[in-house]
């Protein structure tokens, strides 16, 4: 399993065109990290995969780092962890307001997200 470090967190590639990133900061408020860490992904990944976002230790992301991340039209469908109530409304708010350019939905548990992220064209996960 191919692994990057980045400003952000830890991104792991789970098959062909499925990469998961884990946010490790709490707070996610400097876009510039957060530029950073999507050309790193790109860099090392490519354009147009299903990304598998596990936001669970996320307790704060900026107005400026949500819309920008709406805009990013470089991934086919993402699929965000979240765990407790303020992450999941900041997450619904992200897909009913910023209207993403890519299918997205929000998970609680891993299995479901990557089961929905196959179900969009994501190849199975790499044993």
């Amino acid at each position: 399993m191919k692994k990057i470090e980045t400003p952000l967190g830890d991104v792991y590639q789970l098959s062909d065109n499925l990469i998961k990133a884990v946010i490790k900061l709490a707070k996610v408020d400097d876009l510039e990290l957060v530029k950073q860490h999507m050309q790193m992904v790109r860099d090392h990944f490519g354009t147009h995969s299903f990304y598998l976002s596990d936001t669970r230790l996320v307790k704060h992301t900026s107005m400026r780092v949500r819309k920008y991340l709406a805009e990013q039209a470089t991934v086919s469908a993402a699929a965000i962890l979240a765990k407790n109530s303020i992450t999941v409304m900041l997450a619904n708010m992200f897909i009913n307001f910023s209207k993403p350019p890519y299918p997205t939905k929000l998970f609680k548990e891993e299995a479901e997200a990557i089961a929905w992220l196959i179900e969009q064209g994501a190849q199975p996960l790499t044993k």
